[in-house]
């Protein structure tokens, strides 16, 4: 990555609260983000103790490497690389192409509609009756906002994002592309008992006619609190009743499903392609890895980590780790992987002992009838 121009070493130390290891005032005007690829002139970060191990191999000019780490050439020694990395970007990140303050001609907005100092809203948005608009948010082109929607202060909605009638979200939000908040839950209830519930309870007489769906109106909304985000066509849904939570600062990643009357704590992260069921209360900083599943009606304790395609079915306590389906305590899930790999070897152990077992039975058959 070309920076907008030629930096020095201090320079960037000072930026990501690093220590220089060199006497000499190093300048460069790249970043690189293949280390074996990075050439003179350029900064490269360095974590992972497989390419700290080639660090003699790496040709850049400045190398950002953890604290503790021996090295003899220019250097900028840091506590936590990743966070470095984040003000390095922060810093240089290139223009975004988002829309200036003010109201493009082929949006539709509702005479009605509130909005607050430097709002810009982009072509072709559609923006219902009687909702509010924080200062300095900005709405890119065709998202469609439904009617008394209450959207704060700061907040960045990519393109083509769909908000529901009746949805609070606070200050500093981010919708990406294509995110869907307020869609209805996914409720129904049928005029006779149906066969799925009476499998539930036992019964397993079918009963063969036609028993139709009833929809359960969801009149609730969603909530999304200061400093959320929310992925590329990631869906959360409004409550049935009362309201659909994600607390401050929780990151939800692309494409995931959040059913109606769900809880998330502050901080929370939720990774790709996971879906959780409704009415679940997630605690404060959990992280649930990509393609994990939650049954409905389920509490996760704070701190808590629910590992990648972990299938849920049952409480998480608080700073639990879990894996696998049904999840289990991560070692216990281990354990049992174990065991099965060894399970083909303690078959052919069972299978030779049950051999010499019979060849025993019957050797002392053979005695007992010379006996008589």
């Amino acid at each position: 990555m070309k920076l907008p121009k030629e930096v020095s070493i201090h320079e960037i130390a000072m930026l990501i609260g690093g220590k220089v290891q060199t006497d000499h005032d190093v300048k460069v005007d790249k970043v690189c983000f293949s280390p074996l690829e990075a050439q003179p002139g350029e900064v490269v970060f360095l974590f992972g103790q497989k390419i700290l191990d080639r660090l003699d191999d790496i040709n850049a000019s400045i190398k950002i490497i953890p604290t503790g780490t021996k090295c003899s050439t220019p250097c900028i020694y840091v506590d936590r690389p990743l966070l470095a990395v984040q003000k390095v970007l922060t810093f240089f990140q290139p223009k975004r192409y988002l829309p200036e303050a003010g109201v493009h001609p082929t949006a539709v907005i509702d005479p009605s509609v509130e909005m607050g100092a430097d709002v810009a809203i982009g072509p072709y948005v559609v923006i219902g009756p009687k909702t509010k608009i924080g200062n300095k948010t900005k709405i890119m082109a065709s998202t469609v906002i439904g009617g008394q929607v209450e959207i704060g202060d700061d907040c960045l909605i990519y393109p083509g994002c769909l908000i529901a009638d009746h949805i609070k979200i606070r200050n500093r939000v981010i919708l990406q592309q294509g995110a869907v908040i307020g869609s209805d839950g996914f409720a129904y209830v049928t005029q006779k008992e149906s066969n799925l519930e009476r499998r539930m309870r036992g019964n397993w007489e079918m009963v063969d006619e036609s028993n139709p769906h009833l929809k359960i109106p969801q009149i609730g909304t969603v909530i999304l609190e200061d400093d959320v985000e929310v992925g590329s066509c990631a869906t959360i849904d409004r409550a049935t009743m009362g309201a659909t939570t994600i607390g401050r600062g929780s990151k939800i990643d692309n494409q995931v499903m959040i059913a109606h009357n769900c809880k998330l704590g502050e901080e929370v992260l939720v990774v790709a392609q996971v879906a959780i069921a409704g009415s679940c209360t997630v605690g404060d900083r959990v992280v649930i890895a990509g393609q994990a599943g939650v049954v409905d009606h389920l509490n996760i304790g704070k701190d808590a980590i629910v590992q990648g395609q972990a299938g849920v079915m049952k409480d998480v306590e608080q700073n639990d780790v879990v894996s696998g389906a049904p999840a289990l305590r991560a070692r216990d899930h281990m354990n049992n992987l174990a065991h099965i790999r060894r399970l083909p070897k303690m078959y052919d152990e069972v299978r030779r002992l049950k051999k010499q077992l019979d060849e025993l039975q019957e050797e002392l058959k053979k005695r007992a009838e010379l006996v008589r």
